[in-house]
C-alpha cells in the first residue's frame, strides 16, 4: 500500500489541477490495510504521509484489504463504490469522503486522459 501512496503523491505534484481542492484544507486520514497504518495529511495545499502516526492526532479513517485500498489510491475505483460494495470501511464525514474521492479519481483521470491524446 505504501508504494501506491508514494506513486499517488508523485502524481499529485505533477498535476496542478487538483490543488484548488486542497488549497485551504486540513485533513488527517488514516489509511489502514491489514496491520499497516499510514496517515495521509492534506494541509495548506500540500499532501504528505506519516508512517506510524501518533494516536493523539484526530484523524479520519479508511480501512480495507490491500486490493481495495490499492484500487482507491490508484483511482481505478471510486471511494463510495468500494464502500457500497463493502470492500472498504469509511469513517469520515461525507464532505471529507467526497474530497478524498475527488483527489484519488482526478489524479488518475488526468493520467488516463493524457494517454488517450
Amino acid at each position: 500500500m505504501i508504494e501506491a501512496i508514494q506513486k499517488f503523491l508523485v502524481k499529485m505534484q505533477q498535476q496542478g489541477h487538483v490543488y484548488p481542492l486542497i488549497r485551504q484544507a486540513e485533513v488527517h486520514v488514516n489509511l489502514c490495510c491489514e496491520q499497516q497504518i499510514v496517515q495521509l495529511v492534506i494541509k495548506n495545499g500540500a499532501v504528505f504521509i506519516l508512517q506510524n502516526p501518533s494516536k493523539q492526532q484526530i484523524a479520519y479513517e479508511i480501512s480495507g484489504n490491500e486490493a481495495a485500498m490499492k484500487q482507491l489510491i490508484e483511482g481505478t475505483t471510486r471511494l463510495r463504490v468500494l464502500e457500497q460494495k463493502g470492500e472498504i470501511k469509511v469513517d469520515t464525514s461525507l464532505r471529507i469522503a467526497l474530497l478524498l474521492e475527488a483527489l484519488f479519481y482526478l489524479t488518475k483521470a488526468q493520467e488516463d486522459f493524457a494517454n488517450i491524446i
